[in-house]
């Protein structure tokens, strides 16, 4: 092949990647890697080709050739350094980054590609300060404040995300990506984000998840009627989105709106086609709202929509776990025993539970704990070891000795205004459709991402008091399953206030998106404690759900205190006693130590 067909065959080739179609650069490829193997043009548009049809590990060998032949050319290692990272070899893709920047260091992409890789994929938080200075250093480069602003929203750095999106936008007021993520930003903030999204919505309308958010947004702020409206667009151009689905029944619960919350799903249902993702979540939401009698209405439904799949045996088993006539069920379980699936197996470990059949659970937590399904599978064994080898229970749960209170009130300057500030954006009519608490409501988002001074103050105060918690933990065992995690905060995975009120508590629950869980009293009804047993209102740690049918006592209770803070491991069952009328409003958090 001579060299000015080879090189119109190049360009050919490029333009079709450029332009997606994929199969109309294989067929011009080809005869080029047969002709010129060792060509680093040809090797290096092959590499994008197999990164384009989904074949990273092509893709690195094909690079791989070309660096051979040419080893000091900086892009090419930036391109390799890319291709690692798709094919997960991260600690690589940075190796490969290093060199490209040795060779060039004013690559502002592949530093910026560096740092964001490191910040995602290596769990090093610490690399966003790098992306900070590279921005400082190239303000025009809208790519790297995009990726900061990004990045900064994720750490729940609010006001940075909120600065770097609007850098961008000072450039390029109508660039979609800023938008969204000032969008998003702004309704972490707290303030009002509804212009936000509309503006982001006309810049961007084929973003579904920029739409479904909106409608969160306006439900926000009490415009719940505009959002359900929305959200009904939105179903009626993709009537299988279960995400528009979800956030419809949780609209409608939460806000008390006319009409069914499971409307959408029943109408998606009907339709021919509904896929099995649908189904499931309609029998897990109807579930919590009406019970699992309705649950297995809608799973005896899906089976002669579906037949029987694999689908079907889960949403089975997930009813039956929590049917009036479990025991009766076995077969569900007995169906997916031979799976292997830890999702699976965990709805057997539930059902187990409440049969009673400890040995076998303990057998199965067991396995599933070596999978690395600790946060899921602890609740359950320390069920299983406390009814069946109560040495280990006292192992794990060392008699409540993980349970801690700490004041902060003191480290608050008024912690009424906090109460005032929380009571505003408390705007639902009633408690969320998926959460452990009855009557009374729960705010929306990541509660310390908002930025008004007294939420700043209360997470600083709070991040104080649990370095003071972990650093008072007994001493690091490589062989317990909690006490041999960092003593140190890696992140807030949840945050967020509860108001009950009349009556109001939680049912025993534990969260399994976190390591160390909380409650902070903000404040209590003035009748509290004074019930007929004097705990009404009570925390109660280690005291297993009332629907496992066991009368056990609480490892620890702990009585409500303005201002105090209570600290246990998230896999710990807790819940609290109701009480008679009041307020009683607390924020709670989970912290991730891994």
């Amino acid at each position: 092949m001579d060299t000015a067909t080879a090189q119109r065959a190049l360009q050919a080739a490029q333009v079709a990647l450029q332009q997606g179609r994929t199969a109309a650069a294989r067929e011009v490829l080809t005869p080029l890697r047969k002709a010129l193997p060792r060509e680093k043009a040809v090797l290096y548009l092959s590499a994008r080709l197999a990164r384009a049809e989904g074949d990273p590990r092509s893709a690195a060998k094909l690079v791989e050739k070309a660096l051979r032949a040419s080893p000091r050319e900086a892009p090419l290692w930036a391109e390799y350094a890319s291709i690692l990272d798709d094919a997960g070899r991260a600690a690589e893709a940075v190796k490969a980054y290093d060199r490209a920047l040795q060779l060039e260091p004013r690559l502002v992409d592949a530093a910026v590609d560096r740092a964001v890789l490191q910040i995602r994929k290596l769990d090093r938080p610490a690399m966003i300060e790098d992306l900070r200075q590279i921005v400082r250093d190239n303000p025009s480069h809208l790519r790297g404040w995009r990726n900061l602003a990004m990045l900064e929203r994720e750490a729940f750095a609010t006001e940075r995300a909120i600065a770097a999106a609007d850098h961008v936008l000072a450039a390029a007021p109508g660039d979609p990506p800023a938008l969204a993520i000032r969008a998003f930003a702004q309704f972490d903030s707290g303030e009002p984000s509804a212009a936000y999204f509309a503006r982001a919505c006309a810049a961007d309308p084929a973003n579904t998840g920029l739409g479904i958010k909106y409608a969160a947004a306006l439900h926000s702020e009490g415009r719940s009627v505009e959002a359900d409206r929305l959200l009904d667009r939105i179903i009626a151009a993709q009537p299988f989105n279960v995400d528009a689905l979800r956030t419809q029944a949780q609209l409608r619960w939460e806000a008390n709106l006319d009409g069914s919350p499971m409307g959408g799903f029943e109408q998606a249902v009907r339709r021919a086609g509904c896929p099995p993702e649908v189904w499931r979540e309609y029998a897990r939401l109807i579930e919590r709202q009406s019970g699992a009698q309705a649950a297995l209405e809608v799973v005896a439904r899906s089976r002669a929509a579906l037949g029987e799949t694999r689908d079907v045996a889960l949403m089975a088993a997930q009813a039956a776990c929590e049917a009036d006539d479990f025991a009766d069920r076995e077969d569900a379980f007995t169906a997916i025993a031979s799976w292997k699936d830890p999702g699976a197996d965990m709805l057997r470990v539930r059902w187990l539970a409440r049969m009673h059949r400890w040995d076998e659970l303990a057998k199965l937590g067991q396995r599933l704990l070596r999978m690395g399904l600790q946060r899921d599978v602890l609740p359950y064994l320390s069920l299983a070891w406390r009814a069946s080898d109560p040495d280990r229970w006292h192992w794990l749960e060392r008699d409540g000795d993980f349970v801690g209170t700490l004041d902060i009130g003191s480290r608050l300057k008024d912690i009424d205004a906090l109460a005032m500030h929380l009571r505003s954006i408390h705007r639902s009519q009633r408690q969320p459709l998926e959460q452990s608490l009855r009557g009374g409501t729960q705010t929306d988002g990541m509660l310390f991402a908002r930025t008004a001074p007294e939420i700043t103050e209360l997470k600083a105060a709070i991040e104080d008091a649990v370095r003071e918690y972990l650093d008072g933990l007994p001493p690091r065992d490589h062989k317990h399953p909690w006490l041999s995690l960092p003593r140190e905060i890696k992140r807030f995975s949840g945050a967020w206030s509860v108001r009950l009120q009349d009556a109001g508590f939680h049912v025993a629950h534990i969260h399994n998106l976190g390591d160390v869980s909380s409650a902070c009293y903000i404040t209590l009804p003035e009748m509290l404690g004074k019930g007929s047993e004097g705990q009404d209102g009570w925390l109660a740690v280690g005291e297993p759900p009332r629907e496992f049918g066991l009368d056990w006592e609480p490892v620890r209770l702990i009585e409500p205190v303005v201002g105090k803070l209570a600290l246990f491991p998230s896999w710990a069952w807790h819940g609290t006693r109701p009480f008679t009328s009041g307020e009683r409003m607390t924020v709670a958090f989970d912290v991730a130590l891994r």
